[in-house]
């Protein structure tokens, strides 16, 4: 392959992103703070044993140091093989300089249950999970406001482009993201639904991929995902609830979960209702403890209460043992939620 033709697996863009990662570790005296964090947390998330090894391996797709923040997205389990792919956003001051390491866990946590919900279905489960911190994340009150969502939108519009043109049979895809996440991928899947595409406010044109995409979506018969779970939303843009059909697939296929104890979620649907701007929307994802089957109940707003050599006695939403972790890879492989 020539150095800049483009690569046609995903095997071959992760060898080349190795390849730079080993170029910004050789460098890494040379860097500012914040990118010397983000290399070492990716490294970190990488590195056989750095974490639970029934997790799969992690491959890196790429790391961006140039960006106003470094950017960066890893893919736990094989994108070139996958059946089901799940991209895994985040929200609030979650970065790669800041939290690579926890993000990728979680993305593995998701990548184990799927296998185990996969295991009694007629069909193989061969799941992967893009933890794709990919944009600026908003900071405190930034967050009561769409622009760092919209702004995200280019570029996880370009990646998952690539998805399709590295994987043109067609894997099942969906989308799931935790607190500012969730308007982050509200906003992509409007993006895509529209066509032709507007431009994003805040950006001078519709990107390229943008583009690309809301037309192949305006042609096919099935949406381009099959399923958008928000954890812990503040709420997204009321339009949405106005009119679900700006996400392009149905209002069925999209699930919110709010933990009884999400005070930070549900009071930012409270300052959204009273300015008027964002709500919830979708069907309720049901979060706490189901005894029955031995499922714990989410507490707080946290992704992840996990801390490295603690006992855990608090549980987020994408933690092992959950009902709202249950649930997610239900709906991903299709299943109804419990």
């Amino acid at each position: 392959m020539r150095a800049d033709a483009p690569p046609t697996s995903y095997a071959q863009l992760t060898a080349a992103a190795a390849d730079q990662l080993r170029c910004d570790l050789a460098r890494r005296d040379q860097l500012s703070m914040r990118q010397r964090r983000a290399v070492d947390g990716v490294a970190h998330a990488l590195r056989r044993g750095s974490m639970n090894r029934a997790i799969p391996a992690r491959h890196l797709l790429y790391l961006d140091l140039q960006a106003p923040t470094p950017a960066a997205a890893i893919a736990v389990g094989d994108l070139d093989t996958a059946t089901h792919i799940v991209w895994h956003l985040s929200g609030v001051g979650i970065r790669p300089d800041t939290a690579m390491w926890g993000t990728v866990r979680e993305a593995g946590q998701v990548v184990l249950e799927l296998q185990r919900v996969g295991r009694d279905l007629p069909a193989p489960v061969r799941p992967a999970c893009i933890a794709w911190l990919g944009y600026t994340p908003p900071v405190l009150f930034e967050s009561l406001f769409a622009a760092r969502a919209r702004a995200a939108v280019p570029r996880i519009a370009a990646d998952m482009r690539q998805l399709l043109r590295l994987r043109p049979d067609g894997p099942h895809v969906a989308i799931e993201g935790h607190s500012y996440g969730g308007s982050v991928a509200a906003h992509f899947l409007e993006a895509l639904a529209e066509h032709p595409p507007r431009r994003l406010w805040g950006l001078r044109k519709t990107s390229d991929d943008v583009a690309h995409l809301a037309a192949r979506c305006a042609g096919r018969q099935e949406p381009l995902m099959d399923a958008f779970v928000m954890l812990g939303s503040p709420g997204i843009p009321t339009r949405f609830g106005r009119d679900p059909e700006l996400l392009g697939l149905p209002v069925a296929h999209v699930y919110d979960a709010v933990a009884s104890s999400d005070w930070i979620a549900r009071g930012g649907r409270l300052i959204g209702k009273l300015l008027g701007n964002r709500g919830p929307l979708g069907s309720r994802l049901p979060v706490d403890a189901l005894p029955a089957q031995g499922l714990l109940p989410v507490t707080g707003h946290n992704s992840s209460h996990f801390v490295p050599g603690r006992s855990q006695t608090l549980f987020g939403y994408r933690d092992a043992g959950t009902r709202s972790l249950r649930n997610i890879a239900r709906i991903i492989t299709g299943q109804e939620p419990l």
